[in-house]
This record gives structure tokens, sequence and C-alpha cells, in this order.
């Protein structure tokens, strides 16, 4: 999802005009005026997305084109795109791209059009601050996540068990899973391994006061690296996580492939925006749970979006643009028709009134209570994604996997992380 060197460097030629600023200065939107607005994801978002538009002009006049891409492919075109000056108006963006964009003035700051078009009062703080780059807000979140473990609740009652409550601890975590596999006679696996998922490793490291990067490099030391393989590796000696080899063959297929899915474990780990998706999937009622922490101040845990949208820093209509991002975030019709499409409306006050289903009112329950009870700080996403991280994430699969199959050891996987990990920051 990086953007390429050539696409990233032609970026800061296509970011504003020759004033350094946004075609239009003004603040107020005229109206009925042409829009676009690039995406990423499902036929089911795309028609979501319609809808809400179809609102908005009925209310505004004009029109809105969506082009919508596929998420394995949306990252690149939309560079390319910038870079050649043709990007759209409104732009959804990945998590670990918007620091990129922002370093190059792509993105429109969007503080000059609130509150009077740009509503963000009943946002939380520590939502929408994740959008702030170099001073500038210039990106807001389409929906809340915090991470977690979804957990399938029919499978573990039939053991006479429930869903680790929120908050647990590491070696109650461990317990559990072996109880797991011993009371289903091996039938179960008591967790997947999540060794190779950087997302539990980030909320790993977080619990020991530590970052995945800091000024650009790793936040981390080799023995958080080391302590994180062992909880795997000892979760594998005993049976109850699932062999590397395992592991590495349910990686690939998506969701439908995991163990979950397949009933061969009772969790996943991961941010459950998505668990809609999983319980389409499996009869099984599902829950969701935190990851394993020390304790609830030193959880790990934050609320952050995964999914962001800007404005085009070249658009012509820098205002109309806003109102339309404000009217998706704001609007308790069009918040309706979204529902958690783009994880929890960040919007406080629609996400309590507004009926969701019981997929979905269970993950957002979720995420209000990992922001009562757990949550904490996080970096900004500038901080978050330096250059050279999408390719750190890779090396932490790839080793990872190398590591749970035997390949190398814990001691000899930390080390050539460390060392692919410092050479793609420096």
């Amino acid at each position: 999802m990086g953007l390429s060197t050539a696409g990233a460097a032609a970026l800061s030629l296509a970011g504003c005009d020759a004033s350094g600023s946004p075609r239009s200065s003004s603040v107020t939107p005229q109206g009925s005026v042409p829009l676009r607005m690039s995406a990423y994801g499902s036929a089911a978002r795309q028609q979501k997305l319609q809808q809400v538009f179809k609102l908005y002009t009925k209310k505004n006049g004009g029109e809105i084109d969506l082009e919508l891409l596929s998420n394995e492919s949306y990252s690149q075109k939309l560079s390319t795109q910038v870079a050649g000056g043709n990007a759209a108006d409104i732009q959804a963006l990945f998590q670990n791209i918007v620091a990129q964009f922002a370093t190059k003035n792509t993105l429109a700051p969007l503080d000059r059009y609130a509150p009077k078009t740009l509503d963000l009062s009943h946002f939380e703080e520590r939502s929408v601050s994740g959008g702030v780059i170099g001073g500038e807000r210039v990106a807001l979140p389409l929906g809340d996540n915090a991470y977690g473990v979804i957990w399938d609740k029919a499978a573990l009652a039939d053991l006479g068990m429930s869903v680790p409550e929120p908050g647990h601890t590491w070696d109650e975590f461990i317990t559990f899973a072996n109880k797991v596999r011993e009371k289903s006679g091996g039938r179960l696996y008591g967790s997947i391994d999540d060794s190779t998922d950087i997302n539990g490793f980030q909320v790993f490291v977080r619990q020991r006061g530590k970052e995945l990067y800091r000024n650009g490099k790793l936040g981390f030391s080799r023995t958080d690296l080391e302590d994180w393989y062992e909880i795997w590796a000892g979760l594998r000696k005993s049976g109850a996580a699932p062999p590397g080899d395992l592991t590495v063959q349910t990686a690939v297929g998506g969701f439908g492939n995991s163990l979950l899915v397949t009933g061969k474990a009772p969790n996943f780990f991961i941010y459950p925006n998505v668990l809609s998706a999983f319980q389409y999937m499996t009869k099984n009622q599902l829950g969701v749970s935190t990851m394993p922490m020390p304790s609830a101040s030193k959880s790990g845990h934050s609320v952050r979006a995964s999914n962001w949208v800007a404005v085009n820093a070249r658009s012509s209509h820098p205002a109309d643009a806003a109102s339309l991002i404000d009217f998706m975030l704001n609007d308790e019709e069009a918040a309706g028709i979204l529902q958690a499409e783009f994880a929890a409306p960040p919007n406080l006050q629609l996400r309590k009134a507004l009926d969701f289903s019981e997929t979905d009112r269970l993950f957002i329950d979720y995420v209000n209570l990992v922001s009562q009870e757990f949550a904490q700080p996080v970096p900004s996403l500038a901080s978050e994604f330096p250059s050279g991280s999408s390719q750190v994430m890779t090396a932490f699969v790839t080793i990872g996997q190398s590591v749970a199959t035997n390949y190398q050891s814990i001691s000899s996987g930390a080390d050539s992380f460390f060392s692919q990990a410092e050479g793609f920051l420096s």
C-alpha cells in the first residue's frame, strides 16, 4: 500500500499552485458544483456511498462521481493521479499513506473550514488528532477502530467456556488457550498463532511503554521481539497454538481460510471492524475481547482510525469537498446509510443514536469499551508510519513465519528482523 519512489517524488510537484495554496481560497461552499471522490473497497461500499451522494446532491445540487478501486491497487493508482494533477477532490486514504501525501503538500488544510462547514464538535479528540501532520489537520477519520480478538462464542460454549473478559492478562490467556486444547480433546487449538501480526505486536510493545517507531527508527528492542516470539513458541510447543506450517498455509486465502472460520481455533486477532465479514462466514455466534495485557493501565490498546478522508489540495472546489465530508460524517441519514462501513462512526452523538445490526453494535460497543476503559494515546500518523514501514511490515511477516516453522531460531529471527528493518528505515 506504500507509494512508489517515483510516485512519491512527483507528489511534491502536484500538490498546490504557484502560491502554495489550494486553487480556490474560498472557505464557503458554492453549491451545485461537480465533485469527484476516490475510494477503495467492495461493491457494497460503492452502493452505500452512492446513496449518500444522492442525498447530498438533493440538498446541495451538483453531481458527485465515485471512483472505487480494489484495496490492492488503490494507493498506487491514487499516487499516479496526484502526480498527474487529476486526482479526485475527496480522497479516502489508508492510514499508512496519509503522512506520505501530507508531507508532499497534496492535502488541503481542513481547519480553515471549521466549524461552519466542517463540524468536529462531536468527535473524540484522540480520534481526530492522528490526522494532524506537521501542525496541519489534513485528514479526518471515516470510522474509529480498536484492535482486539474475535472469539467463537459457540465453540467455547460447547466446552463449557466463555470469551475471556476484557482486560485479561497474558498468563490468563495462555492458561485459557491450553484449557481449550485440553477440553476439546485436541479437536481445537486454543488460539491461532499471532506471532506474524505486526498490529498485535504493536499493542504488545505499547504495553511496555514503547512504540514500533521513534523518530523514524525502530522504537523497541531485540528483547521485546524475542519475548513476543517466546509467547507463541510456548503455545505451539504445548499444542495450544497450531504448528508453523499450518499458520503459513492459513495466511493466504482470506478470512474464509482462517482457523476461526474453518472451526479449528476459536479466535482471530485483528481490528474487529471486519466482525460482520467473519460472522457472515460462520453460523456460530462471535464475540470480541481485548488482547491480553499486563493491566488496564498498560493495555497497549488505543482508539484510532484505519480509514481516513482528505481534500485534494488542488481541488477547484475545496470548500464544497469539505462540505461533502461533513455531510458523510455528521448527517444522521448519511451515517445511517454508512453504518459501520468504515468502522464505528466518529461522530459520538450519531454513534449513540443510530440503530445498528446486532453484529455492528457488538463491534461498536467494543470500540466504546476500549475508549472508556483501556485507550492509551497514539502517535501521529507521521510517527507511526515512517518511510520504509511497509517494507518493515513485510519483513515482520516473513521472518515471523520462518521462526514459527523452525527455519530460524528466535534469536536468529530477531537478528534478521533488526538487520532488515534498520536497512529499510535508514
